[in-house]
């Protein structure tokens, strides 16, 4: 059953398309600013699935510091900071006390407008403004290989003797059951269609068919077992693919058109 939820893209649009030019346009892209390799959630989440994704944590380190940016860049106007802040607010619907902005002839406007700041910036949902920008970022299997490409770098630079639980080999993690939950996701974002042939995966048309949930970023390459790093394959695709580092640009459309 398909689990749906409220969603507010207006602001993870600007925050998802930054984070896709970066990772997928810029010339040897680095994580390393904002995951931690040396972190044992970053360790943790490599090895093994969880629904706070490798991306999640990408994501909410960006936005965290670009807040920091932002701030900064208008320091002498934080008028255009808390407007903006109550603005990000009135989208996600989430109540807040208003406050008039002292005149900046105050003397007091710097620590009162701070105050101010301070308060609107710890309601802003960033958990939701994460978890919405990787709703968009995790439909582009493109972005997805990019990404995993990064942090396979990490991945083939450990070694065993520094990460016994979770190496098969040095730079090889180990394969993990997947829970049904990702398998549930990456089959719904794939609709349940093989990404390189399109066939029919769902048991409705083709019903002895197995289903492959294929590393975009294979293990014996430094991929992951974090839920950005799979995509459905049908068993012939899977078998020809083998460690190969690709997907493919083939996605589903609402109704077809002549172009």
């Amino acid at each position: 059953m398909v689990h749906y939820e409220r969603r507010k893209f207006c602001d993870a649009y600007n925050l998802a398309h930054s984070i896709w030019l970066y990772i997928v346009e810029t010339p040897e892209p680095e994580l390393i600013d904002h995951l931690d390799p040396t972190d044992a959630r970053f360790c943790t989440s490599l090895a093994k699935p969880y629904r706070w994704t490798l991306l999640h944590h990408y994501i909410d380190e960006w936005y965290r510091e670009f807040i920091i940016v932002f701030e900064e860049r208008y320091n002498d106007m934080l008028d255009v900071v808390v407007t903006e802040y109550k603005a990000i607010l009135n989208s996600y619907e989430i109540p807040y006390t208003t406050f008039d902005l002292p005149s900046e002839l105050d003397e007091n406007y710097d620590l009162e407008a701070n105050k101010i700041l301070s308060y609107l910036r710890s309601l802003l949902p960033i958990k939701r403004i994460v978890n919405d920008t990787f709703q968009l970022l995790f439909g582009d299997r493109e972005f997805l290989l990019h990404f995993n490409l990064i942090t396979s770098q990490f991945v083939k630079n450990m070694k065993v003797v520094d990460y016994p639980e979770i190496l098969a080999k040095d730079g090889i993690l180990k394969r993990v059951e997947l829970p049904t939950w990702l398998k549930r996701g990456v089959f719904f974002r794939d609709r349940g269609r093989c990404i390189k042939c399109c066939k029919d995966l769902t048991g409705t048309i083709v019903t002895d068919e197995n289903l492959h949930y294929d590393h975009l970023v294979p293990l014996a390459e430094g991929g992951t077992n974090d839920p950005t790093n799979f995509q459905l394959l049908c068993r012939d695709c899977n078998l020809k693919k083998g460690t190969i580092e690709e997907t493919s640009d083939w996605y589903p459309v609402y109704w077809k058109i002549e172009l």
